[in-house]
């Protein structure tokens, strides 16, 4: 599929042609609210965000669905506005065109010319920089056709999908719970009363602060489309009910349910996948619950070294899983030279 569009000519008695071609996609994509970076430089944007969030005095995760209405209508409406601008000014450069060259003509003309190209330089350049920015990249890896166990081929969407819930359901599924009463019953206490006062202690607002600002602000955000960055910049308006919220979890046993929600973007192993097993799922959870989770995982971080083995290596910082694998490739190695 493609697009072609006749420019206006300026000196040439040939219009140059814009070819536009547009991947067509078999499957229809599912259109979820999605913020964008380059709405934080639009001089409008905190204005209109402090208002919607003014504007009502409902929990923070209904305030968060009430916002993606008001900010996808401001985007749209800005769209608009920037494209009716540019449609006028390609307008106005052709009429400019069609008159006769004089010295008047030729000046607006110019100063037409020079406000279409910064419009069109300005768009381009704020896509550039934060697609450069961006740490999740928006290559699409759309999937087209799996070969299930048996061999067969699935290539259309009802099945694909059917074919993917089954496979992850019985992947996650649970099979039961040992106790686990026989082995903790050998294992050594090493957590002082001391320190289980400190865990224990009611988590604090810093800390949740500096949950946020140690999280990445371009990260791939949850279903609720939000990432860190937006939280990270507009903290003056929107934290004190993100505290609010973190801090009743966390001190006071509230519900996180709201929060709990996950979007599993199945990311390719290799260059042409058939199989889902070709797969890797990433679980993309909303801020909110990485808030949550990340303020305990710093308090944990700062004892959990008197916890871990020095022979483990996993969650230990300056640690790699790859050291004992090392460590037994030099053994192997000496043990050859000998």
């Amino acid at each position: 599929m493609g697009r072609i569009q006749h420019l206006p000519f300026s000196t040439s008695d040939h219009c140059p042609l814009l070819i536009t071609t547009v991947s067509e996609n078999p499957f229809k994509r599912n259109h979820r609210f999605h913020f964008e970076a380059w709405w934080t430089i639009e001089e409008s944007f905190e204005g209109v965000l402090k208002e919607i969030w003014e504007s009502t005095s409902e929990p923070l995760m209904q305030k968060l669905q009430i916002l993606q209405v008001g900010l996808r209508k401001w985007a749209n409406a800005l769209k608009r506005k920037k494209g009716e601008l540019k449609k006028k000014l390609t307008r106005d450069l052709e009429a400019l065109l069609m008159d006769d060259r004089d010295e008047e003509t030729l000046a607006k003309f110019i100063d037409t010319k020079i406000h279409l190209n910064l419009e069109i330089d300005k768009d381009e350049r704020n896509t550039a920089y934060f697609h450069k920015s961006a740490t999740n990249r928006k290559k699409a890896n759309s999937i087209t056709k799996l070969v299930s166990d048996d061999g067969t081929e699935i290539t259309d969407e009802i099945g694909l999908q059917e074919a993917a819930k089954i496979y992850f359901e019985n992947l996650f599924a649970s099979e039961g719970v040992a106790d686990p009463k026989n082995v903790l019953d050998g294992i050594e206490r090493c957590i002082s009363q001391e320190i289980n006062d400190n865990l224990q202690s009611p988590f604090t607002e810093d800390e949740v602060y500096a949950a946020l600002k140690g999280m990445g602000p371009l990260k791939a955000p949850g279903s609720d489309g939000f990432p860190t960055l937006f939280f990270q910049k507009y903290w003056h308006i929107v934290g004190k009910e993100v505290l609010k919220y973190c801090l009743g979890i966390l001190n006071h046993g509230k519900e996180i349910e709201s929060a709990n929600t996950t979007n599993i973007v199945l990311i390719p192993k290799v260059s042409h996948p058939i199989t889902l097993a070709n797969f890797r799922p990433i679980s993309l959870c909303t801020i909110m619950y990485k808030l949550v989770t990340k303020t305990i995982a710093n308090r944990l971080q700062d004892v959990i070294g008197g916890w871990i083995d020095k022979a483990q290596s996993a969650f230990i910082p300056g640690r790699l899983i790859s050291d004992n694998v090392l460590l037994a490739y030099e053994l192997l190695h000496t043990f050859r030279q000998k």
